[in-house]
């Protein structure tokens, strides 16, 4: 059994939740080194610092690290010099700062994109929640490397590509069986929107989607959860004010069992977001037999099964709203959306990431942790 510390700056969300996972289902010690969920840009910038700090007062030695994606990675390691000098380090991406959606007008911030690519580079093994983030990441570090005066040099980013792996988030599924319960009959459909109220998300294209269908007199129900943060999207404001008679459910539902109770009480489940690495919410989603109709892009097609694609992926909006049409018509149970999101339960996954992690507390060796390479 190895000792693995696992380092997270924001130790929160889904972030929170998968550090928690591991801890729980790997046969290996999991030792967090965390600070807790804030703004993200200072946990970037100031993270490895406090974290390196923190590390002092960590008894014993590790024979393994694992560093998500918002640690700067090289930093933590000079700071913590020479006690990791030996220890093999395996950096996560969750997400990344080249491809993270951006407001319009906004240029990418180098700074955040440099703390990634750099930290990719000090790592041993590079490990992406995605093979769809994999490729995401390297086809952005090579754009990026054709660009005049930019930073990277080509041999750094073919060296981050030969020891990069996939494997996968792990996602508690179980606990949702539990509450689970039959849709009432009778009722309209229910559409749930589960994600936070901001751009990236998409919420104008879903919101003008949606009022098609009201305007054309489609019979459903509305549940507009996630969190609307402190500057929620006019768009979903206005459609929540809109179609008041047919919204359930407005805003982050906080109670755990509710949003269980919510996921088995949906029929359709719909993602207009301008990215998805993983996602965590859209799986929880499949398994409680959400239908989804989501983007036939990003790490979507990864997610439903492939005979569905047609019925589930949209490539513009006029798509949208002819497949929400569908799937409010067609009211089936499809037995295979579970099928699909059980594939990424922690007691699915935890062997690969058990392997992974006693590969890389075998020695420093680049991209010795196995995975699904590219």
């Amino acid at each position: 059994m190895a000792r693995v510390l696992l380092i997270e700056p924001f130790y929160g969300g889904s972030h929170r939740a998968f550090a928690d996972g591991l801890q729980a289902h790997s046969r290996h010690e999991i030792v967090l080194l965390t600070l807790p969920a804030g703004e993200w840009r200072q946990r970037m910038r100031r993270g490895a610092q406090e974290l390196a700090k923190l590390s002092d007062e960590l008894p014993g030695a590790f024979d393994g690290i694992v560093a998500t994606d918002m640690v700067d990675l090289a930093v933590f390691l000079t700071l913590t010099r020479p006690r990791f000098t030996s220890t093999p380090v395996m950096a996560y991406f969750h997400e990344n700062q080249f491809t993270y959606p951006r407001l319009r007008g906004t240029k990418l911030n180098s700074w955040f994109g440099q703390i990634n690519y750099l930290s990719a580079l000090a790592a041993d093994v590079v490990a992406f929640n995605s093979e769809f983030h994999l490729g995401d990441f390297v086809g952005a570090l090579r754009a990026l490397s054709r660009q005049p005066n930019n930073w990277l040099t080509p041999e750094a980013i073919d060296e981050i590509a030969a020891r990069s792996v996939v494997l996968p988030v792990g996602v508690e599924l179980r606990w949702l069986d539990s509450h689970r319960l039959d849709r009432a009959p009778g009722l309209p459909p229910l559409i749930l929107w589960n994600h936070r109220w901001e751009f990236d998300k998409g919420p104008e294209v879903f919101a003008r989607a949606i009022t098609t269908l009201a305007e054309q007199g489609a019979h459903f129900r509305l549940a507009l959860a996630g969190d609307p943060g402190i500057n929620p999207h006019p768009a979903l404001v206005e459609l929540r004010d809109r179609l008041a008679d047919r919204v359930s459910e407005s805003g982050f539902v906080a109670d755990r069992a509710a949003y269980a109770r919510l996921l088995w009480e949906s029929d359709i489940v719909v993602s207009t977001a301008r990215h998805e690495f993983f996602g965590v919410g859209m799986v929880e989603a499949l398994y409680c037999g959400c239908f989804p109709v989501v983007a036939a892009r990003y790490n979507y097609p990864a997610l439903v099964p492939k005979a569905l694609h047609a019925v589930c992926l949209f490539e513009s909006e006029v798509a949208l709203v002819e497949l929400l049409r569908g799937a409010l018509a067609d009211r089936r149970e499809r037995p295979e959306l579970r099928a699909s999101a059980e594939r990424f339960a922690w007691e699915r996954v935890i062997g690969a990431w058990d392997e992974a992690l006693e590969r890389l507390a075998g020695g420093p060796g680049r991209g010795s942790a196995g995975g699904s390479d590219r």
